[in-house]
């Protein structure tokens, strides 16, 4: 029982391990992309982002490309990207998804506005350039609140992760413990079936509470580099783990 319990920890270890190399990547590209929209090179944002969105089906990328449209004064890019997250993400609340449509009408009448009008010159007049219209998107917005309470919630996750750590530890132990009771019982010509049964409510409980630990400090770690560079920039983020007897695992949303 004590080899399984280790083979299996060691799985969830690699497991956690291979999963937090792969939510690296994605951060790293996601903010990537936030810079480049930042930054003025909307197209290449909006490029990594529809990357993202193919590899996971996250409608919150769609979300992000209106974003970055918006940020670079493309209104009416940004009104068709906004409309597609609306026909992706069904799980919308009716409040938001109100604000949303109120948000995409604003759009759409500021990008008919931004249509250059010409008026034809009278017929004895000379003909002059065309007239130019410049839409400026608005300054990038910085949210130092949101940075620490996306550090202080690292921190929070990060203390979870500890205990359940640590409750898979003592978990651990009282499984050794029975384990080492029930055979003693058996040498002596004894057998406890409760004894047996708690042990393995004790080993999965160890499996369950390492698991979690496990997923809470990567999430934590997240969550503070996330923290970090909310400084410059907000991004709204969400944070979910689940974890059983098959294994654990972890999500993240990101807007901005």
């Amino acid at each position: 029982m004590v080899i399984v319990r280790r083979a299996a920890l060691a799985c969830l270890l690699v497991a956690a391990a291979s999963g937090a190399a792969r939510a690296q990547d994605r951060d790293q590209r996601e903010l990537e992309a936030k810079k480049d929209c930042l930054g003025g090179h909307a197209d290449k944002g909006i490029e990594l982002l529809a990357d993202l969105f193919a590899e996971t089906s996250d409608p919150t990328y769609i979300y992000n490309q209106g974003r970055c449209f918006e940020q670079n004064g493309r209104a009416s890019e940004a009104a068709t990207r906004f409309r597609e997250y609306l026909r992706k993400a069904t799980s919308v609340a009716p409040d938001e998804r109100a604000q949303l449509e109120k948000h995409i009408a604003e759009l759409e009448s500021e990008g008919r506005a931004a249509v250059p009008v010409v008026t034809p010159a009278p017929a004895a007049a000379p003909l002059g350039p065309a007239p130019v219209v410049v839409v400026q998107a608005p300054p990038p917005e910085t949210s130092p609140e949101r940075a620490h309470h996306l550090k202080i919630l690292a921190v929070v996750t990060a203390g979870v992760g500890l205990l359940a750590v640590g409750g898979g530890v003592a978990m651990g132990l009282r499984a050794s413990s029975l384990s080492t009771e029930v055979s003693n019982d058996a040498k002596n010509g004894t057998y406890s079936q409760s004894k047996f049964d708690s042990g393995e409510r004790a080993q999965t409980l160890e499996i369950v509470g390492y698991s979690v630990g496990a997923a809470a400090l990567v999430a934590s770690g997240i969550l503070y580099y996330l923290g970090a560079e909310s400084g410059h920039a907000p991004a709204p983020v969400s944070v979910t783990t689940t974890a059983g007897r098959d294994g654990f695992g972890a999500g993240m949303r990101v807007t901005f």
